[in-house]
């Protein structure tokens, strides 16, 4: 029994050394005449068709897109194939068992592609210590998954933030070689979300993936084109975060403003709730515009109506303050005729009954007198008119223009 087990384990170390010695020596026969630099394609010349890279991304992760520079970082890995009509070994008897090996990137031809909007490195393969492998089958077909780290730059649409929606573009391109050497070919939909490596990102929603390939024309010699793909991630923000931090207390705010026609103009803590509300608009615009990019080409909805209800709150301080001066002003002083005939539409609607507004305006005609006192309870009206148009104009876009 134990001559048996003895055998057996010297057979299976025969084999491996003989399995390991098969591989160095095909490696040395295939790398004796070939060059990694060059084209695999025995004749290029009588080449009817250039070479066919297939290729196809995969999201790994979402890691976000940073509004305030503009820049989307992704991880992902492409699956690229194609044939290599010499780094082949299946007309070889002798290296019939072996069907594939892995190889360093280094070793064999690799396409040169770049990602062109990419702000760190444009290349995607990688060299040194983190040198990818290509996997080469005996009929010559290879299959390359480099992995990266993409930063590329997208253009933001901040008008509808918190409830935006970005289209954003990885542009992969091949810069030294033109559509007569190889042009790319998308595998199915040519993007899509790796199902064992994707982690979902908790401030963006991929809505939609798509990849489109064409050729663009040389910039110096319109005579040859270059073949790209320009892959798509349509980008949908969560905004339940947004909404209960900035969107929810900012229509407290707005709706606070309200409470400055119930306060009593004699009591002194009105101007002082007036100012408290201006700066915390101003406190509100400036939180924003910490995340929006300094661009001019689009402006937020959302900046906008901060905006405006910090011009509404300094409305509202100059009438509290003039409110103010006026309860000082005695009963003997009387207003000019340009003050009273400036503020005669405003008392139409002082009132809700109409027959003492009636009776107040045939009073008035009789006497000739309209006092400050009447002016400043005219004032409060027409801010209290123009709080409550504010409220709703201010809903209305939020529902309407915004969501």
């Amino acid at each position: 029994m134990l001559a048996f087990t003895l055998v057996v384990c010297l057979l299976t170390v025969s084999s491996c050394n003989g399995n390991y010695e098969k591989q160095r020596m095909l490696r040395q026969n295939l790398s004796e005449h070939y060059n990694p630099e060059l084209l695999p394609i025995l004749d290029i010349n009588n080449s009817s068709l250039p070479l066919q890279i297939n290729a196809k991304l995969f999201i790994m992760a979402l890691q976000g897109l940073e509004y305030k520079t503009q820049i989307l970082t992704a991880t992902v890995f492409w699956y690229f194939t194609w044939k290599d009509e010499i780094f082949r070994w299946d007309h070889y008897l002798e290296y019939k068992n072996i069907s594939r090996l892995t190889v360093k990137a280094s070793d064999v031809w690799v396409p040169e592609v770049y990602i062109v909007n990419d702000v760190r490195k444009m290349p995607i393969r990688n060299t040194g210590d983190n040198e990818e492998f290509v996997i080469v089958k005996s009929n010559g077909y290879m299959t390359w998954f480099p992995a990266k780290e993409l930063q590329t730059s997208c253009a933001v649409d901040v008008s509808k933030y918190p409830f935006d929606t970005q289209a954003c573009t990885i542009r992969m391109e091949a810069w030294y070689h033109d559509n007569k050497s190889f042009v790319f070919n998308t595998i199915g939909s040519g993007i899509e979300k790796s199902d064992v490596h994707f982690v979902e990102n908790g401030e963006w929603d991929i809505l939609n993936l798509s990849a489109y390939p064409f050729q663009y024309q040389d910039y110096v010699d319109n005579s040859s084109a270059f073949s790209c793909i320009h892959y798509t991630l349509v980008l949908k923000r969560r905004s339940t975060y947004h909404l209960i931090t900035t969107a929810f207390p900012f229509v407290i705010l707005v709706a606070l403003n309200l409470l400055v026609s119930v306060i009593p103009t004699e009591c002194g803590e009105k101007l002082g709730f007036c100012m408290s509300q201006f700066l915390t608009m101003i406190v509100f615009l400036t939180l924003i515009a910490q995340e929006m990019p300094s661009s001019s080409f689009t402006m937020s909805y959302y900046t906008f109506i901060i905006s405006l209800q910090i011009l509404v709150s300094g409305i509202t301080i100059s009438i509290v303050a003039i409110s103010i001066y006026l309860q000082t002003r005695s009963l003997e002083d009387r207003p000019s005729c340009l003050v009273r005939i400036m503020f005669s539409p405003i008392g139409y609607f002082q009132d809700n009954d109409r027959k003492k507004r009636c009776t107040r305006v045939r009073d008035s005609r009789q006497e000739g007198i309209i006092t400050w006192l009447d002016i400043d309870r005219k004032l409060n009206c027409g801010l209290y008119i123009l709080l409550l148009i504010n409220v709703i104009a201010t809903v209305s876009i939020f529902v309407f223009v915004i969501m």
